[in-house]
């Protein structure tokens, strides 16, 4: 994020940062250090890039105390783990924005972050993009799309982001894009939490394939699909019997002609009926939709809008 170009505004910002600060941590690993936020009373939020993985992490409060805690999940496809705090301290939770009024491009945002010793920082800037519901390159459904003007810097993942008010929008991630640190908001942090807290983790549908937009021929009529470039060996797709090539043209009763869509309709343990091209001709496959295997490595960084092209 980039300095704030209105030295008028410091003290009101200065105001606002120290509203956030009380409910921002420090959280460190072996290998890295970030940023964590009390998002309820005993329960921290950070980023799953920091954690992912990772047996021992320690906490540092406002007050420079360690806190004890242990793992409650993680969700890499929204960059959000959660940790419970294991010890009687209360901890304030952050103060989340109102839904009004909505986040605009060009608002004034901030991020605070602390750092092992316990000194707090902040990074100032502005909402470059605000759009609809999106989903990430590993399918996480993020249910608006507020990204920064820049980076977030070493330190801030997991970082809350506020607007000029100190009321937080959301955590911040730098999962999702080579040059721009993206929030997710929110609503979506109180979804994933609400999950992790309950099962660990967040179950995602599953095909095992990687697919691509394309046309595929029926007789004399030209289709649009999702071209399968790749399918995952034992997945639900190969044990359903589709093949590298095939072009899915139909996902029950709709048709397939975008990956969001596609992967709209998979709810772990359901069936699912996939209208294929296959040489010319059309073939219906009955599958069950699988949940998404954890990833063998911490997740590499990807555009936000790219990436998810494996259902």
């Amino acid at each position: 994020m980039t300095p704030s170009p209105d030295p008028s505004s410091s003290s009101s910002l200065a105001d606002a940062v120290e509203r956030v600060a009380p409910a921002v941590l420090n959280v460190s690993t072996r290998r890295a250090t970030g940023t964590g936020l009390a998002w309820r009373d005993g329960v921290v939020v950070t980023s799953a890039r920091l954690v992912w993985r990772t047996r021992e992490v320690s906490l540092l409060a406002a007050d420079g105390e360690p806190l004890p805690a242990e793992m409650a999940g993680v969700d890499p496809s929204t960059d959000l783990a959660v940790l419970r705090v294991t010890g009687a301290t209360a901890l304030p939770a952050a103060r989340v924005a109102s839904d009004a009024p909505h986040p605009r491009v060009g608002d004034a945002v901030f991020a605070v972050a602390r750092d092992p010793s316990g000194l707090l920082h902040a990074s100032f800037g502005r909402l470059g993009a605000v759009g609809g519901a999106w989903r990430t390159w590993q399918g996480g459904a993020v249910d608006q799309l507020l990204r920064l003007d820049g980076g977030l810097y070493p330190g801030m993942e997991g970082a809350p982001v506020a607007n000029a008010a100190g009321e937080v929008l959301g955590v911040g991630s730098s999962a999702f894009s080579r040059h721009h640190g993206v929030v997710v908001p929110a609503s979506t942090v109180e979804r994933v939490v609400d999950e992790l807290l309950a099962h660990g983790r967040v179950a995602q549908g599953y095909l095992g394939i990687a697919a691509q937009p394309a046309q595929a021929r029926l007789g004399e009529e030209r289709v649009e699909g999702l071209l399968l470039t790749s399918v995952a060996e034992d997945g639900p797709a190969a044990r359903a019997g589709l093949l590298v090539g095939d072009i899915i043209v139909r996902a029950g009763d709709e048709p397939a002609t975008a990956l969001d869509r596609l992967r709209a309709r998979l709810q772990v343990g359901s069936s699912l009926a996939l209208t294929v091209v296959r040489g010319g001709q059309s073939l219906t496959l009955a599958l069950e939709v699988g949940e998404r295997p954890e990833p063998p490595e911490r997740g590499e960084r990807r555009g936000w809008h790219g990436g998810g092209c494996r259902p």
